[in-house]
């Protein structure tokens, strides 16, 4: 019984706590690189093998830093597929804010994917989910990303509120970094609905919280914003001005600020000035169109300077760039949507495998759950056995007690009559005592202590280990104590060998030769000769009484007043 609940127990703690250590152990490395090298995190995480057939938990959690890793370095986020399967998870067993965060990373899945509407509801549930636990750093975000599927809609007030929105959250929890690029959105809206007053105002505002937090990414970015803002507005010296002070400050892409430069210096004239910053736009970037932005301007320029041949060079090479791109993009696509057929075959195949292994285990808990209560049944069963034995037992004894007592006093009297009494109280009282034998050598094979003799014999089975001395003082114990003096009950005609002695006291457990044999230490031959020599002593050797049986008959016979 115990070995079917450890079973049970060690086949369910497999199934639902199986985890790969040294998987684990690459996640804990990467998430204490994520702030200070999201580089080096990305890797680790990238280089983690089938990820997908981790198990729930660590899926949910490699999933959660692989994007938090990706938003860093503007890479795109996992598969819809694979966020699904987490974020069904964080729901379960994850904080609001986790959910929240892997329902906006969801929502950013469905937008590389231009799946506008999926993308819109997980951004709500993950929005409404962030307001309502107040955790609004989240909320701020998951607005600024709604605000750039309105981007693609053209729905520019709603943009707009957005971002309004985004700015409200990053200011009530202080994050005033996200705050001045809110702000920043925000500003950019006003532009393209030519209010550049207002545009001027909150890029301004901006500027100065990104200023003060000498933060030069951000003022490399809000820079640029500035720039495009005094250009629109006809100050072309404070343009140059904070066009030179983003690349000045930005360090990583510079490609975009060249580019804007160049457009400045083209619209005004200067075709030299425009012709260096274009040359000087050809540089790494994180943005694809630049590269044909950029040719397709030096053909502009070219065409502006009466320079035909190059100017139609360059025409050819933006042509050229843009076929490139579009190869690229449809090569990626095909990659892409081979990686994802992948990834959905993987996801699929562990969610079958959970089932079954669900199934395995919810039938593991069930059996176990049957043999238990099985087991209880008959527990229960030989226990109101032993009670209702030791019930009729208590009252033999009281019954020979009071026959005793009459017996006294009926022997203070001698008469005839009363000796008559006396005969049939004392054939009253023998016929007690055989009860009383046969309910205590019945109680005997229910007992507690018996049973687990009888186990131990199982142990002995398996494990080849003989009795010891102290097992058969516990053995002869018990049976000396339930069928008293039966050892001169059936030697009373021939003395028995200690070895036959020995069989009489094993035909109490009536277990197997071979049971036997194991007990005695000897081969089951030996145990069967010992057994016949024993049958033979008793004068068995022609009769199908079993040892036990005749030993409890011959002390019932032998049982006197």
């Amino acid at each position: 019984m115990k070995n079917i609940l450890l079973f049970a127990f060690l086949s369910i703690l497999f199934f639902s706590c199986g985890e790969n250590q040294a998987v684990t152990e690459q996640m804990n490395r990467a998430e204490t690189l994520l702030a200070s090298n999201p580089d080096s995190a990305y890797a680790i995480l990238e280089n983690i093998e089938l990820p997908d057939e981790l198990n729930e938990r660590q899926f949910a959690r490699w999933c959660m830093l692989y994007c938090r890793a990706a938003d860093k370095l503007y890479k795109d986020m996992l598969y819809t597929e694979q966020l699904n399967r987490a974020l069904d998870w964080y729901k379960s067993h994850g904080t609001a804010e986790q959910q929240a965060w892997i329902g906006l990373y969801l929502g950013r899945s469905y937008m590389e994917d231009k799946l506008f509407i999926p993308a819109t509801k997980a951004y709500s549930e993950a929005l409404d989910l962030a307001k309502e636990k107040h955790s609004y750093n989240v909320a701020g975000y998951i607005c600024s990303y709604m605000a750039d599927s309105y981007t693609y809609t053209g729905q520019r007030s709603e943009e707009r509120r957005k971002y309004e929105e985004a700015a409200e959250y990053f200011k009530k929890v202080g994050n005033m970094r996200s705050y001045a690029f809110a702000l920043r959105d925000i500003s950019r809206t006003w532009v393209f609905d030519d209010s550049l007053s207002l545009a001027l105002d909150l890029m301004l505002q901006a500027d100065s919280i990104v200023t003060e937090m000498n933060d030069s990414i951000g003022i490399a970015s809000i820079a640029n914003g500035l720039g495009n803002i005094y250009e629109h507005l006809d100050e072309i010296d404070t343009a140059k001005f904070y066009f030179f002070r983003s690349l000045a400050y930005d360090t990583i892409d510079k490609a975009s600020t060249y580019m804007a430069l160049s457009t400045l210096f083209y619209n005004c004239d200067q075709l030299d000035s425009a012709h260096h910053y274009v040359e000087m736009a050809d540089c790494p970037t994180n943005n694809p169109y630049i590269p044909s932005d950029r040719l397709y301007l030096s053909y502009l320029i070219e065409k502006e300077a009466d320079n035909i041949p190059e100017a139609l060079r360059y025409l050819e090479q933006c042509y050229e760039a843009k076929d490139i791109l579009y190869d690229k993009q449809k090569q990626v696509d095909i990659i892409d949507a081979e990686k994802r057929h992948d990834s959905l075959a993987v996801i699929q195949q562990n969610q079958k495998l959970h089932s079954i292994i669900y199934l395995l285990s919810g039938l593991i808990l069930f059996v176990s759950l049957v043999s238990v209560l099985f087991y209880l049944y008959k527990d229960r069963k030989r226990l109101n056995k032993i009670n209702k034995q030791q019930q009729l037992l208590d009252e033999k004894e009281q019954l020979l007690a009071k026959l005793a007592d009459e017996i006294k006093q009926k022997a203070a009297i001698n008469t005839n009559t009363n000796k008559e009494e006396i005969m049939q109280i004392r054939e009253k009282m023998l016929q007690a005592k055989k009860e009383i034998l046969i309910l205590r050598c019945e109680k005997l094979q229910h007992s507690a202590s018996f049973l687990e003799l009888k186990e131990r014999l199982n142990s002995t089975k398996k494990y080849g280990q003989k009795f010891s001395e102290q097992d058969w003082e516990e053995l002869k114990e018990q049976i000396d104590s339930a069928c008293l003096n039966w050892l001169e009950a059936i030697q009373e005609t021939e003395s028995l060998k200690k070895t036959e002695i020995e069989t009489c006291y094993l035909s109490f457990l009536n277990i197997s030769i071979k049971s036997e044999a194991i007990l005695l230490g000897i081969n089951p031959d030996s145990a069967n000769k010992r057994r016949l020599r024993t049958r033979q002593a008793l004068g068995l050797t022609n009769s199908k009484t079993s040892i036990c049986e005749f030993i409890i008959k011959r002390t019932l016979e032998n049982i006197t007043i």
